[in-house]
């Protein structure tokens, strides 16, 4: 009788192992025929305006100014 449940189980597992191989199967198909079908558009960066350009440079020196501004306020809160 525990002979037979396990070559039952084991029968079932197999079982189960080939249909899940046959969907993983039908799945990557579809992927593939799916992408063939609409092929992801190929995207060109652009170059950055002036504006862009200027932006990040005032950015970046605001953030300095202002790191620079605590370290100063610092350093004059602990001579004086």
């Amino acid at each position: 009788m525990a002979k037979k449940k396990a070559k039952s189980k084991a029968t079932v597992a197999k079982n189960n192992a080939d249909t899940t191989s046959a969907i993983d199967l039908d799945l990557e198909a579809e992927v593939n025929r799916q992408l063939a079908k609409r092929p992801i558009p190929k995207v060109e960066k652009k170059k950055k305006s002036k504006f862009q350009v200027w932006t990040w440079v005032m950015a970046i020196f605001m953030v300095t100014v202002m790191a620079g501004s605590v370290i100063y306020a610092a350093i004059s809160s602990i001579t004086n």
